[in-house]
């Protein structure tokens, strides 16, 4: 007679019960199912975070951004923005401020950003540095959500450029903002940078 599969409660009994000889367990207690990752991902999506939504908003606007990073201020430009491992992340390239891992060079470099560990973010204006094209594989962000570079390799799901297009208020061949809508943004771009 088969024995069942016993409920375990802990990650010893876990491992102490894969080492051992399964082959006499009756599984028939299991019931097939299968795995909906395409659900999880919608959710996901639904669900980006404050920060997500500024980096991507910087992306449109092309504003530089100045924040905190660890601790770390630092400015920077987003370049790709998505998720890796469930988690959201951005691939930046740094212009100033300080660094966890090295000194920043004078011409600035990439940076990898868990934006879960980013804080204070605001809007600066300036010239927008993206470094030399991302044309090799990056491993900071798997699945990419928006790529300020028009011929992205990584397939993102999202083109800045339809983004640009689709703003309300935007001048549809230079993508900028009209008179009355850029005091607006002024504005709005002022109580973000206070309430975070």
């Amino acid at each position: 007679m088969k024995r069942r599969v016993p409920r375990l409660r802990t990650d010893e009994e876990a491992e102490a019960f894969l080492e051992s000889d399964l082959s006499e367990l009756d599984f028939s207690q299991f019931k097939p199912g299968r795995l909906r990752f395409e659900e999880a991902t919608r959710t996901k999506k639904s669900r980006a975070s404050e920060t997500y939504r500024l980096f991507e908003r910087a992306m449109i606007e092309q504003k530089q951004i100045a924040c905190i990073y660890n601790g770390r201020r630092r400015l920077i430009c987003p370049i790709i923005l998505g998720h890796s491992q469930g988690e959201e992340r951005a691939l930046t390239y740094q212009l100033a401020g300080e660094s966890n891992s090295r000194n920043l060079p004078p011409e600035g470099g990439w940076k990898c950003l868990s934006l879960s560990n980013v804080s204070e973010v605001q809007f600066r204006e300036g010239p927008w540095y993206s470094g030399d094209s991302h044309k090799q594989p990056s491993g900071c962000v798997q699945i990419v959500d928006l790529d300020v570079n028009p011929n992205s390799p990584y397939n993102p799901r999202r083109r800045l450029s339809d983004l640009v297009k689709t703003r309300p208020g935007r001048d549809k061949k230079s993508g900028k903002l009209g008179g009355a809508r850029r005091e607006k943004r002024a504005t709005a771009r002022g109580r973000v940078s206070e309430r975070n």
